[in-house]
């Protein structure tokens, strides 16, 4: 896409990091965009600060129809609703409406390689990015990650590979966007406050294969059902299948099969603990043998890698207690996932801001639940729903949610931070409410 190509009247939904960003571009293309957030002037003071002497038009504190219908082009940031009563209505008048995403991607030559699943997908993707910066030099690791691709686009230095987190939100609007590698690690229940049902959901995720061609690869996971094959090829990783091409765990080691070639990586080599990182593993490393990464790059790189914060993390130990902070699992899956990395009893906090799936089943593990604190806008539903299977505590907030937690504890025990819910109920994002967690254990 070239500047003639632009509309001169486009609309920027949300001055988030990625409102920012479009705003610098479109100014370097020599437009004038106009921004629309829900959120007032001197609540928005940082952003405006990173754009300022750039010209914009804005509205803030709310929409107005007439920004959204006297727009010729609409870019959407991610997490906005797309069933916005004015998006609708754009739309509707023949306003073109896209996301970020597929806006950006339009200005990439460079090969794209793309990560989506419910959980997993910020590990594998700085993963691979480890990797491939290992073995060719420079990368781009963005995305829904935090660095928006138009801050790419907009930069001066280019990549060899753009590797890139993407969400099912961020798939909705899609129409060209085709990575030429793409990778599905688990779809799980999720996002139900957003879609109508798991099918939906569903549907989302699988478009990240939608404009792949027979020559791209897709990396997906072999418990995962594809309703439809993608047309590119396709390999699958699995713990459980021994696969004649792919990549699956045997017997403590991590097998490639590729091209006609073994490789085996012993599992003890990498840090990261629990068949949850197993399979992020898997899908991390049969990428790079995909690319031809020699075996020594990815086993350094693997060995080198920690694991990121707020995902089972560990944070302290006292008198035999062990804190684990696991604030990035939003979902009820990725709590049961760090539950079954850990050996020992467990006493769980978790709550927040409900998403209306099932709770049940955590249940599969409560042979491990000591205890369940539940704190947030989601606990009463929580108990209602699992409270009579294990031994159930409430209260008000996460400080008073670690002290119970504590109180209840005995050496050998573990207390583990992991959510089952997204954080929006009492802190910005899941990052504050884990540094949080880790703040009143410090003070313990």
């Amino acid at each position: 896409m070239k500047r003639e190509d632009l509309p001169e009247r486009i609309l920027v939904v949300g001055l988030g990091r990625t409102g920012v960003a479009l705003i610098r571009f479109l100014a370097k293309m020599g437009i004038r965009p106009k921004v629309t957030d829900l959120k007032k002037e001197d609540e928005l003071e940082s952003q405006l600060e990173e754009i300022r002497g750039i010209e914009f038009d804005a509205t803030f504190g709310g929409h107005r129809k007439e920004d959204f219908l006297e727009s010729d082009l609409i870019i959407v940031s991610p997490g906005v609703d797309m069933n916005l009563p004015y998006l609708l209505e754009a739309k509707k008048m023949g306003v073109k409406v896209t996301g970020e995403l597929e806006f950006a991607s339009r200005f990439v030559d460079e090969p794209i390689i793309a990560v989506t699943g419910t959980n997993g997908k910020t590990t594998v993707t700085t993963l691979i990015g480890k990797i491939f910066k290992e073995a060719f030099g420079d990368v781009f690791v963005g995305g829904n990650i935090g660095n928006p691709l138009i801050e790419y686009v907009t930069g001066e230095k280019k990549a060899s590979f753009v590797i890139l987190e993407v969400s099912s939100f961020q798939l909705e609007t899609i129409e060209k966007f085709r990575p030429r590698c793409a990778l599905l690690l688990n779809v799980t229940e999720d996002h139900l406050d957003r879609y109508k049902d798991f099918c939906e959901y569903l549907e989302s995720k699988l478009k990240i294969f939608e404009n792949q061609k027979e020559e791209d690869v897709a990396v997906v996971n072999r418990k995962t059902t594809l309703k439809n094959r993608p047309k590119s090829k396709t390999l699958f990783f699995s713990l459980n299948e021994r696969l004649e091409e792919g990549a699956f765990f045997r017997e403590g080691e991590i097998v490639v099969r590729i091209g006609g070639t073994e490789y085996k990586y012993k599992r003890s080599i990498s840090p990261l603990f629990g068949m949850h990182n197993t399979e992020n593993l898997l899908a991390s490393i049969l990428v790079a043998h995909i690319y031809g990464i020699e075996r020594d790059v990815i086993v350094k790189s693997i060995s080198e890698f920690k694991g990121l914060p707020h995902r089972t993390e560990f944070v302290r130990e006292i008198d035999g207690v062990v804190f684990i902070n696991d604030s990035k699992a939003t979902n009820v899956d990725a709590t049961k996932r760090a539950i079954e990395s850990i050996e020992k009893k467990i006493i769980l906090i978790a709550g927040g801001k409900d998403k209306m799936g099932s709770y049940r089943p955590i249940l599969s593990e409560k042979r491990k639940i000591k205890a369940l604190v539940l704190f947030g806008e989601s606990k009463e539903r929580i108990k209602k729903e699992i409270g009579d299977s294990v031994t159930c505590f409430m209260e008000i907030d996460l400080d008073r949610a670690v002290k119970k937690a504590y109180e209840l504890s005995e050496k050998g025990d573990v207390i583990l931070f992991s959510p089952m819910c997204s954080s929006f109920d009492m802190f910005k994002n899941y990052a504050e409410r884990g540094e949080r967690f880790k703040q009143v254990v410090a003070a313990l």
